[in-house]
């Protein structure tokens, strides 16, 4: 797990309700997202990705990173659909699907529906793959079912060959705009198949960031020491929070489509607190006390940032240690025995005057089991030390992206 600052730094999540009441309908799926099925889907989603979140905090060391829950939750929507018996339940029960009879696919397919229809001003692209070498044999409803509900292009590829690794770094490069370039090293002998999610984010604030008003201010890093950092500055109405743990806004994109929350803890607080005290209830408790009535002066720095982290550590941690194991049962992918090998995230974020661009990339690779403050008139919110953002979508309140900033750097 490394954050790679070229120099650059970020952090990213995305939330349950809107930053403002959004009025565009930006998908005809919208009826089954918000069904009670789905808000029960939300809620589940959103549950794994703060346990998840918390799982990368607790080892994570590095002073700046993002994860996407929202790329890894339909990578291993996929991954579900080819696991049975007792690997199936640590699925179910990793993911909060217990509830959920089949429904997680037909949510899914609206999600990617919904997540991808852009407005003026903001971009989703979402893609998924299935990677499958010609020596393994794939059950054509396991890829029927990942066609179907999640658009998944198929490549059958020799793996022995050399460009087949290139190929699946250029789809990655190209699915990205080109923000992770790759995502493999190699393709090892052992390895049968690859399922691949790519976001690729792109939204302009609904309130920029005047570049004139952006001057060098001092910013305490995650180790206390202070340097100085390029610090963005406007005043808009947005919605603002402050209690005991942190002081926050919510920062809109255009058209109100995705919304940038930031958590600044308090000065006796860290954003280890923050992690500490967040589940999905809280996160929904903490989104109802928001205040929108009031202009808002918000301070907060640029920053860039690479991400990659190998999430198996993690996911084993929530609960999926036999998909990881020789006793896993994905026969519903095939007769032949596989567990996964690597899961492994790759993440981009650039947060400047205008907006943000940000892509991920979640890939599941499988091998055969065989081997082995606030001013007098009107708010005040500096985030001028450590704090956290999430991305989300405002239709369903889906988490595409979490981060933590802890020592920001950009360069153009």
């Amino acid at each position: 797990m490394k954050a790679l600052l070229l120099p650059f730094s970020l952090a990213f999540i995305l939330t349950f309700s809107a930053c403002n009441n959004s009025s565009d309908d930006t998908s005809g799926d919208n009826d089954i997202l918000l069904s009670k099925s789905a808000k029960l889907i939300v809620s589940s989603n959103n549950s794994f990705a703060f346990d998840f979140i918390k799982e990368v905090n607790k080892n994570e060391v590095e002073d700046n990173y993002m994860v996407s829950p929202v790329s890894l939750s339909l990578a291993l929507g996929m991954a579900y659909n080819g696991a049975a018996n007792d690997t199936k339940t640590a699925f179910e029960n990793t993911m909060y699907y217990q509830n959920i009879p089949d429904g997680a696919n037909t949510f899914n397919k609206a999600l990617i529906s919904n997540l991808s229809s852009s407005s003026n001003g903001s971009v989703m692209e979402i893609a998924n793959s299935l990677w499958i070498n010609d020596a393994f044999p794939v059950k054509d409803s396991f890829v029927v079912l990942n066609e179907t509900y999640y658009d998944a292009e198929v490549k059958n590829r020799d793996f022995s060959d050399a460009s087949t690794l290139d190929d699946i770094n250029n789809w990655v490069s190209n699915k990205t705009h080109e923000k992770i370039p790759k995502i493999l090293d190699e393709i090892t002998p052992e390895t049968v198949l690859f399922l691949i999610n790519a976001l690729y984010f792109n939204a302009d604030w609904q309130y920029e960031f005047d570049k004139d008003n952006t001057e060098k201010e001092y910013f305490t890093t995650s180790d206390g020491t202070t340097k100085q950092t390029d610090m963005m500055k406007m005043t808009a109405k947005v919605a603002y929070l402050s209690n005991d743990l942190f002081s926050s806004v919510r920062l809109p994109y255009a058209k109100d489509k995705f919304c940038m929350t930031i958590l600044l803890p308090k000065s006796d607080k860290t954003t280890d607190d923050i992690i500490d005290a967040i589940s999905n209830k809280q996160w929904n408790q903490w989104l109802s006390d928001y205040d929108a009535s009031q202009k808002v002066t918000v301070y907060m720095p640029k920053f860039k940032l690479e991400y990659s982290n190998t999430l198996n550590d993690e996911l084993i941690s929530l609960g999926l240690e036999n998909a990881f194991s020789e006793l896993a049962d994905f026969s519903d992918i095939s007769d032949v025995s596989t567990n996964i090998s690597e899961v492994l995230q790759k993440t981009y974020i650039d947060v400047n005057e205008s907006g943000t661009e940000a892509a991920a990339v979640t890939i599941i690779s499988y091998e055969n089991t065989s081997a082995t403050t606030g001013g007098e008139s009107q708010p005040f919110f500096n985030a001028d030390h450590e704090f956290l953002y999430l991305i989300t979508d405002n239709t369903t309140g889906s988490i595409c992206f979490m981060g933590k900033v802890g020592n920001p750097e950009y360069e153009e």
